[in-house]
């Protein structure tokens, strides 16, 4: 039945069904194989069938249904985890760019049925873009670099690391690894404007882009595409919903299989093969294993003065057709990408620390190769990747900073956080210098005076509104987020986020109910004083 307008692929594993692939639709459905017309008539026409198999009365639709039968058992049993989406694949060594009606492997167009492989690639809404698009030149990805650096970033590598991702997540089905890339900053500060005005229009528009969605359904609405996911509103405050998210994004990570049970007793497998892209305020990532995997960029604001021209620069130069350009160039490039991952991956491992997770090799290593795909096709060995990572200033510790060691890490995280309480202002009014607005460090100082008198029970009340307590031995912080909103809410240790944060400081540990002056009884944290600063 080679010329046949389907294809059989095999049985389900009860033998209760035949799968196929129809040639004309490309879509793989199955059928329970009967003697009877209908099951037939959705491989091929009535015609087809008669004049194969004639009967005295027309078709012999026993005789047909034997010829599937034993097209199925030649077949064998139909592994639907061999199906595979949109989104660009490597088939052995072949690069294949499903494009949803068609294919294009190894840059030649080839129909959805016709593909000698292992895998089966079924018909699925075409994807808006034009595979004859021109590559994106050399000149125009250093342009790129160049525009969203000027965007304003936390650390200088930010704009680097996301635009490294940009490139990964165009081809992320047909990676070893996918780095997960966590967009933090405060409200209003340009996370939005980073997905819709940068991050969309290089991913061709063709990323899934979900808000606030949960885990399940994302994977879902995946299904077996690798297309990039975009999440946005992944927020701490939504514990359950936060920790589905990064659960994907784990998955994503390696693209492993995994199982789970159903109600109807039989395991429901899937694998995740989507770069990910969380993006969130209260974005806090505390397993270090999954710190590992990810790469936190931060977007700051710029003056008024400054940022018009920055927008406009962008506006006109990050479009859907220049990521077209740029998805062009991935996919043509994609066995150069994958040597120079290997490449970036043992000079970045090199460069670790003692203790260092592992697995930051392979996230990192991956992102400078995205990155260095941007400005240069050339495939490059440790030498010409390691003189390249000095130009641009990248090295474990300017990249990873303590992030290079999970531990020291969440520490540093843990100081920035404290740092945040510490330096905030209240009101205040003072017996000898009037009205004006003090810090908690002085605020504390003066709770912690033996001298202070009344002044010092007016600071341990103001400090006890927040949550805030000074003992003999140590600073304690109340867990309940109310009353620390004025000081943590607007940054992603907002809604309880500073909890986790605080207890990774050294010497910091869980506190039991205790009692806040004007704020009542609440559990906390407690950090020694040397700890704190003082």
């Amino acid at each position: 039945m080679a010329d046949a307008p389907f294809k059989v692929l095999g049985w389900c594993p009860d033998r209760k069904v035949i799968w196929y692939q129809h040639r004309q639709t490309g879509q793989i459905a199955h059928i329970s194989p009967s003697a009877q017309a209908t099951p037939h008539l959705k491989l091929a026409p009535a015609d087809f069938w008669e004049s194969l198999y004639p009967g005295r009365l027309g078709t012999d639709w026993v005789a047909a249904t034997s010829k599937v039968i034993e097209s199925a058992n030649t077949a064998g049993v139909f592994a639907l985890d061999r199906v595979r989406g949109r989104g660009v694949w490597m088939d052995g060594t072949q690069v294949v760019w499903h494009l949803g009606d068609r294919l294009e492997v190894n840059g030649k167009p080839v129909g959805l049925i016709d593909i000698q492989s292992v895998y089966h690639y079924q018909r699925l809404p075409r994807l808006d873009i034009d595979p004859a698009s021109t590559p994106l030149s050399d000149a125009q990805g250093q342009e790129i670099l160049q525009a969203v650096k000027a965007m304003g970033w936390m650390t200088p590598l930010d704009a680097l690391h996301l635009l490294g991702w940009v490139v990964l997540a165009n081809v992320g089905g047909a990676l070893d690894n996918r780095p997960v890339l966590q967009i933090t900053c405060g409200f209003g500060q340009g996370k939005t404007y980073t997905i819709t005005v940068v991050i969309g229009p290089l991913l061709a528009g063709l990323a899934l882009c979900e808000s606030n969605s949960s885990e399940a359904a994302i994977r879902q609405t995946l299904n077996t595409d690798t297309l990039p996911v975009l999440i946005d509103e992944s927020e701490g405050e939504d514990h359950h919903k936060r920790e589905g998210h990064l659960k994907l994004a784990r998955l994503s990570f390696d693209g492993r299989a995994t199982s789970r049970g159903t109600t109807h007793g039989k395991a429901l497998t899937y694998a995740v093969r989507s770069s990910m892209a969380l993006v969130g305020i209260n974005a806090v990532i505390a397993n270090p294993a999954e710190r590992s995997r990810t790469v936190v960029v931060g977007r700051q604001q710029l003056p008024q003065d400054q940022w018009g021209p920055v927008d406009r620069k962008l506006r006109e130069l990050l479009t859907i057709k220049t990521g077209a350009m740029l998805l062009r160039r991935c996919v043509t490039h994609l066995p150069t990408l994958q040597a120079n991952v290997a490449t970036f991956r043992s000079v970045v491992e090199g460069q670790l620390p003692a203790g260092a997770a592992a697995r930051a090799g392979d996230t990192y290593g991956a992102l400078l190769a995205g990155a260095h795909l941007l400005l240069s096709t050339a495939q490059v060995n440790e030498a010409q990747a390691l003189d390249w990572m000095d130009r641009i200033g990248w090295d474990a510790a300017a990249a990873l900073g303590v992030d290079a060691a999970p531990e020291q890490s969440s520490a540093a995280e843990g100081g920035q956080c404290l740092a945040k309480l510490l330096c905030h202002e209240e009101q205040w009014r003072s017996d000898t210098a009037g009205t004006g607005r003090i810090t908690i460090r002085e605020l504390l100082e003066l709770a912690r005076s033996p001298s202070g008198g009344s002044e010092a029970e007016v600071a341990r009340i103001a400090l006890g509104r927040r949550g805030i307590k000074a003992t003999d031995h140590a600073l304690v912080i109340a867990n309940k987020a109310d009353a620390l909103a004025p000081i943590y809410g607007s940054t992603k240790w907002r809604n309880g986020g500073h909890r986790e944060r605080l207890r990774d400081l050294p010497g910091a540990a869980a506190a039991g109910l205790g009692h806040f002056k004007a704020l009542g009884s609440h559990k906390g944290t407690t950090i020694p004083w040397p700890v704190a600063g003082f």
